[in-house]
């Protein structure tokens, strides 16, 4: 058979990637953060651990450590990758794979600025993805900012079946503000709750304890069930709760969180023998009714961020009351004012 007429059969080498290039977004990042975050599932972390040790991978020309952190308009080069996914871990599935998630539904935007985005979370849907959810904000957010230099990521979370606002950073800069604001509680969070019974007191009133986790069996209906401290174990979860509306067996409560533990607000409720409507871990669930507890507000030093829950039937809230909330919470604290500790 002649020369021109024989099949090429030799694997075609896979065409140099153009480098990447750092956003102001993306600056302040560690190198295989950047590549995690850029790649994807396309590359296994051990092999992108393998590649930047090995000097594979370039920043402006030179080796870097995993942990370097990197600066805006600075070009990473990462070497074609085939080579490296064949020598590591099979790659992830593709977006034909019978495994690979559909069409991803919307959010829920409350408020955007250039560093951050706020979203409405409804009840039912996880902060983030698990063994046993795969939907979640997050994925959501990836879906909505496919493309942004910088995907927005979650600040902080709030419970599966718990509803209201959440914070997700644009920028890696930002990240770090808000992951420092709310490690010092530099941001007020407020929360209602329509709880079982009639609430003994009748005005604001402290609640702490000391609170343990505890992790049950896989399949079981709440992996993660928080219980009361023996002795001085545990730690202190503390908080400010207010009724503000009573019925014959419920009372909303104005709860305001001065600690962040797992499932805080639904235990020490529950605790005092009032559980969250519809907790079904700490209380029980009531049918056609989702966990009536909602992150009301969350003050940031530069603005106080409101929405207010969307119950139904004899749950509804008033008007008059939503909008007295609104002012009260959003309006500016006055500087001369005692604060509370936390």
């Amino acid at each position: 058979m002649p020369a021109s007429d024989t099949p090429d059969t030799a694997p075609q080498a896979e065409a140099p990637r153009a480098p990447l290039v750092v956003s102001p977004e993306e600056a302040g990042q560690k190198l295989l953060q950047f590549l995690q975050r850029r790649l994807g599932r396309e590359v296994p972390g051990s092999a992108l651990l393998r590649i930047i040790r090995t000097g594979e991978v370039r920043v402006d020309g030179g080796r870097k450590k995993p942990f370097f952190r990197l600066s805006a308009g600075q070009e990473v080069r990462v070497p074609p990758l085939a080579r490296t996914l064949n020598a590591t871990t099979p790659a992830a599935p593709s977006a034909q794979s019978p495994t690979a998630l559909g069409p991803t539904p919307g959010l829920d935007l409350l408020f955007e600025s250039p560093g951050y985005v706020a979203v409405r979370k409804p009840a039912g849907l996880c902060s983030h993805a698990g063994t046993r959810h795969k939907d979640s904000v997050a994925d959501r957010l990836k879906a909505l900012y496919a493309g942004a230099p910088f995907v927005p990521v979650l600040t902080h979370r709030l419970d599966k079946d718990t509803s209201g606002i959440l914070l997700a950073a644009k920028s890696y800069t930002e990240l770090r503000r808000l992951n420092d604001l709310f490690a010092s509680r530099g941001v007020a969070k407020t929360y209602l709750a329509w709880v079982d019974g009639p609430w003994p007191g009748k005005g604001p009133e402290i609640m702490e304890d000391r609170l343990d986790r505890l992790d049950l069996a896989q399949g079981q209906a709440d992996r993660k069930k928080v219980l009361p401290a023996a002795g001085d174990e545990g730690k202190t979860a503390r908080a400010e709760v207010r009724p503000l509306l009573r019925k014959r067996q419920a009372t909303l409560l104005l709860v305001r969180l001065f600690t962040g533990r797992t499932h805080q607000i639904r235990v020490q409720l529950s605790l005092r023998g009032h559980p969250v409507i519809s907790d079904a871990v700490y209380g029980r669930k009531v049918r056609g009714v989702p966990m009536l507890l909602h992150a009301l507000c969350l003050r940031l030093p530069e603005r106080a961020l409101f929405s207010p829950p969307d119950w139904t039937g004899p749950f509804t809230l008033p008007p008059s009351l939503v909008e007295k909330l609104r002012a009260d919470l959003t309006r500016e604290p006055d500087p001369g004012a005692p604060q509370d500790a936390a």
